[in-house]
């Protein structure tokens, strides 16, 4: 542990330690909820449009970079945590085994090969949060929905057709898309029924009959 210590406050690791110190500081914050959850949210928005000029002159191919290293569906903060410790952990292993000289020069080496690397890295490790970032991110888009009252507007609503009525919070009407859970008795027109859940392809609802 002393060993580690010591290299990592070694002044060619030290600038890379503390922006390591800075992501653990970051990430218990949050957990206790200090921090605005907003700051966990890939809400990015790389489909804006550029103007000819911009893509012209290599606006499209940063844009298509970013998308590359899955900016924009993961969060920016995640993106951040998971490189800057892959950079201090190599920057750490690679001059406590290979610069026993304490060299700048080759610190500076080392430091260019391993963040290439961990650039990489990271965009592989956070491949598998794509998903479920998307997810979460319906969920919140779909969330004013979910858990209002509606009414059934078609002659029936089985587990593979149905309309139902709700209001926003203006009172205006929203017209919705919804289904029974399967194996769940079919609803009539006229019944009053919950929004309980979204089905995989986010516009079409779930709904449970309202007991009178």
């Amino acid at each position: 542990m002393s060993e580690l210590l010591q290299e990592s406050l070694r002044f060619y690791n030290f600038p890379i330690t503390v922006c390591f110190v800075l992501v653990v500081l970051f990430w218990t914050i949050t957990v206790f909820g200090i921090v605005d959850s907003d700051a966990l949210e890939p809400n990015l928005d790389l489909d804006a449009d550029v103007d000819v000029d911009t893509q012209v002159h290599g606006g499209s191919i940063g844009l298509g970079l970013l998308r590359f290293f899955n900016l924009g569906e993961v969060p920016l903060m995640i993106l951040l945590s998971v490189l800057i410790t892959l950079v201090w952990a190599g920057a750490v292993a690679l001059n406590y085994y290979f610069n026993p000289g304490q060299s700048f020069l080759i610190a500076g080496g080392w430091l260019f090969a391993n963040g290439v690397v961990s650039l990489l890295l990271t965009k592989f490790l956070t491949v598998p949060l794509k998903p479920l970032m998307r997810k979460l991110k319906e969920g919140e888009k779909h969330r004013p929905v979910i858990g209002r009252a509606c009414v059934i507007k078609t002659s029936e609503v089985t587990e593979t057709f149905g309309q139902a009525e709700a209001e926003d919070d203006s009172g205006n009407p929203l017209l919705l898309h919804v289904r029974v859970s399967q194996g769940q008795k079919s609803l009539a027109k006229g019944d009053r029924a919950l929004v309980v859940d979204t089905l995989d392809d986010a516009q079409t609802y779930v709904v449970r009959k309202l007991e009178s």
